[in-house]
């Protein structure tokens, strides 16, 4: 059924093709004539815009041999551990650590935009992280505000959206500025939202909902008895995405801990852990970790939930 629907697509975007291509020869006549050329080429420039985002779906169709497309999950949280550790292991500074654990990252971003994993979370600096040299944490800084500028036609031309939680009043002022630019200049991009935790803790996380919610009782907008799980959602930072409880938790370099990161929103998320080092970690280690998932059995607490299983 579902290669059909592709064939059927694909036949409609022939057609639409044919039809763009018509329109743009017989307009071209009126080139000198018409003060509506610019229209034309607007117009133009939306059917190709929509052609081409339909012909990309169907050539990123294709999963891993054995994944299902039906139980992908929409959200992946990754604690990307062990940048220090491979470069230790290799006789090189954690700094090259650190930049080669920034290339798996970018590696896996189109691999979720492919698959239809909808939404990324990312631990890139926890508030435990500031107790480390500062030579590291300066590099830090310097590397995330590198990376955001370098990727952000990559990210525009895969319609990725870029979102930062954690308390970003804490970082460098010119990374903070990229940040505003970078979530701005992507805020409309549909195809995968990309979350990086910068400074992030799940604690505080929590502890700021909950003073948030208590202002609001005190200012009189909420009662007391308005306080449930939904608007308790609301108040934390993950409200910046359609689909904050991320289905799957990956964690790198053997370490089995969640570290304070999100703690609320991983209540029912399934959990995986990988003995990679995060700068090892590719495509062939995620196909693993989601062939993991599709394998379990999703009950939320409940028993025998039929809709709720995953099937490989």
């Amino acid at each position: 059924m579902f290669s059909m629907i592709n064939v059927l697509l694909f036949v409609v975007l022939v057609v639409v093709l044919i039809a763009a291509e018509k329109f743009r020869k017989s307009s071209t006549s009126l080139l000198f004539k018409s003060s509506s050329f610019s229209t034309i080429k607007r117009a133009e420039k939306s059917i190709t815009k929509v052609v081409s985002s339909d012909a990309k779906f169907l050539l990123e169709d294709k999963l891993p041999a054995g994944l299902n497309r039906e139980t992908i999950p929409k959200h992946v949280a990754v604690i990307m551990d062990g940048n220090r550790r491979w470069a230790k292991n290799k006789g090189l500074e954690p700094m090259l650590g650190h930049k080669a654990g920034v290339q798996s990252l970018v590696k896996l971003i189109p691999l979720c935009c492919n698959w239809g994993i909808k939404v990324l979370t990312v631990y890139a600096f926890s508030t435990e992280n500031w107790i480390r040299p500062k030579v590291e944490v300066d590099f830090l800084m310097k590397l995330f505000e590198k990376i955001l500028k370098e990727e952000l036609e990559s990210f525009m031309r895969q319609e990725v959206r870029i979102s930062v939680i954690g308390d970003t009043t804490k970082l460098p002022g010119s990374l903070r500025k990229c940040i505003a630019t970078v979530t701005e200049t992507t805020k409309r991009n549909l195809s995968c939202h990309l979350i990086i935790a910068v400074n992030y803790s799940g604690r505080t996380d929590i502890v700021h909902a909950c003073q948030s919610i208590s202002n609001k009782v005190k200012d009189g907008l909420i009662k007391s008895e308005d306080i449930d799980e939904r608007l308790i959602n609301h108040e934390l930072e993950t409200k910046c995405t359609e689909f904050p409880y991320p289905d799957l938790l990956i964690r790198t370099s053997g370490e089995l801990r969640l570290s304070n990161f999100l703690m609320w929103q991983l209540a029912y998320t399934e959990l995986y852990f990988d003995e990679s080092f995060w700068p090892d970690f590719g495509e062939k280690e995620f196909v693993q970790a989601l062939h993991s998932f599709q394998r379990r059995q999703r009950r939320f607490g409940g028993q025998d939930q039929d809709t709720l299983v995953r099937q490989s």
